[in-house]
C-alpha cells in the first residue's frame, strides 16, 4: 500500500461524516486533525500546519467560506490549499468558493478516491 504524506484538516459540523472520513485517514496512515466548527479550525490552523484543508460550507456561526478566507488571512496560509464538501451547490457557489480561493469541490457524500487523490495532489508541498 501507497502511504500519502500529508497533513490535512477535516473542518465540518456534522460529527458523525468527519469522524467517518478521519477513521478512513488513519488507515491509509495520514496525518490528520479535525475540527467542528470554523473559529476551532482557525485555531487549529494556527499551530498545525495542514497541507490541504477539507471544509464544509454549509456551517453554524462561521460558514465554510468565512473560514477558509480567515484562515487565508493567517501569514503561514496564504496560499494553503482549500476544498469545499458539501453537498449544496445553489445560486452564487461557485463564485463564493472563487472569492475563498477555495481549489476544488468534493460533493457529499464524499467519495473516497476522490478525497485521497486531492490530498496525493497536494501532499507534495510537504517539506521534510
Amino acid at each position: 500500500m501507497n502511504h500519502i504524506k500529508a497533513r490535512v484538516l477535516l473542518v465540518d459540523d456534522n460529527k458523525d461524516a468527519v469522524d467517518m472520513v478521519s477513521q478512513f485517514l488513519s488507515l491509509h496512515h495520514i496525518d490528520h486533525r479535525v475540527a467542528y466548527d470554523g473559529a476551532s479550525a482557525v485555531a487549529l490552523l494556527a499551530i498545525w500546519p495542514a497541507d490541504i484543508v477539507f471544509l464544509d460550507i454549509q456551517m453554524p456561526d462561521m460558514d465554510g467560506y468565512e473560514t477558509a478566507i480567515a484562515m487565508h488571512a493567517l501569514p503561514q496560509c496564504a496560499d494553503l490549499p482549500m476544498v469545499a464538501w458539501t453537498g449544496w451547490d445553489g445560486p452564487g457557489s461557485r463564485e463564493a468558493m472563487a472569492h475563498a480561493h477555495m481549489v476544488s469541490r468534493l460533493t457529499k457524500p464524499v467519495a473516497l478516491e476522490e478525497l485521497l487523490a486531492l490530498i496525493s495532489r497536494f501532499g507534495s508541498r510537504i517539506s521534510t
